[in-house]
């Protein structure tokens, strides 16, 4: 596999650092789950866009392609990803330089709190040197993060593509709010691992059109949204169907 491929199969999956390490597929699934669970709560309490959350989701799942869960903690690394997808994708980009300071002092803060599993500060013991622990625990594993990714920070999200589709179908905004959630819900699985993000955007809509019963159609050809895509229906029912094979 080349150093910049991502793209893996099912038989990749089987065979991760941590499973050649002892680890069962099942406790591997349930811990990449702890850790994107963990980027989610911390990404929404800091109020990150979806986008910068799924991000994190992506270098995480990349991360433990070629690392094992025996060796970097889940929520060590799940921290860290926050840290670089935000740098990444600029989500304080309007903010002072000062302004940004805090709000990435806000993100030790956070994982701090989630980590403790208390949504009272004042009831963590030792607050502001856990604080200082999440810090250093970041700074330390960012490094790693960033070789083990080979520096390869450039992502190719699914909302671009989903965003593209609802706007040249004239979608509903419940219909685009409800396409946007399950678009973002996959990246609590590695299936983001297995198909592209313009098979899951893809997905998204099927899924969403069919919880809805909306089909959607481009305004201006009267085309089906697959080939707004350029989506074959056999690949998105394939991705479909591996969605809820390996998801526990």
């Amino acid at each position: 596999m080349e150093l910049n491929d991502w793209t893996f199969t099912q038989n990749d999956l089987a065979h991760t650092p941590s499973i050649r390490d002892g680890s069962t597929w099942e406790k591997e699934q349930r811990l990449r789950q702890k850790g994107v669970n963990f980027i989610v709560k911390v990404g929404h309490n800091l109020q990150l866009l979806p986008t910068t959350i799924y991000a994190a989701g992506l270098y995480f799942h990349r991360f433990y392609m070629r690392q094992s869960f025996r060796v970097f903690h889940q929520y060590d690394l799940a921290g860290t990803c926050l840290f670089v997808a935000i740098k990444e994708e600029e989500d304080f980009l309007s903010y002072y330089p000062e302004e940004i300071s805090k709000q990435i002092s806000r993100l030790f803060q956070e994982c701090t709190m989630v980590s403790s599993k208390s949504a009272d500060r004042h009831k963590i013991e030792n607050l502001s040197e856990n604080i200082r622990r999440w810090k250093e625990t970041i700074y330390y594993h960012e490094e790693i993060l960033l070789e083990t990714l080979c520096f390869d920070l450039h992502l190719d999200l699914p909302h671009r593509y989903l965003f593209e589709a609802l706007k040249r179908c004239g979608a509903t905004q419940k219909h685009s709010l409800l396409a946007t959630r399950i678009v973002s819900d996959f990246i609590r699985s590695p299936l983001c691992l297995l198909y592209s993000s313009k098979v899951l955007a893809g997905v998204a809509i099927s899924q969403s059109c069919h919880l809805l019963q909306n089909p959607l159609t481009d305004r201006q050809t009267s085309k089906p949204w697959r080939e707004v895509l350029g989506l074959e229906s056999k690949l998105i029912q394939e991705a479909a169907e591996t969605s809820s094979l390996i998801t526990l």
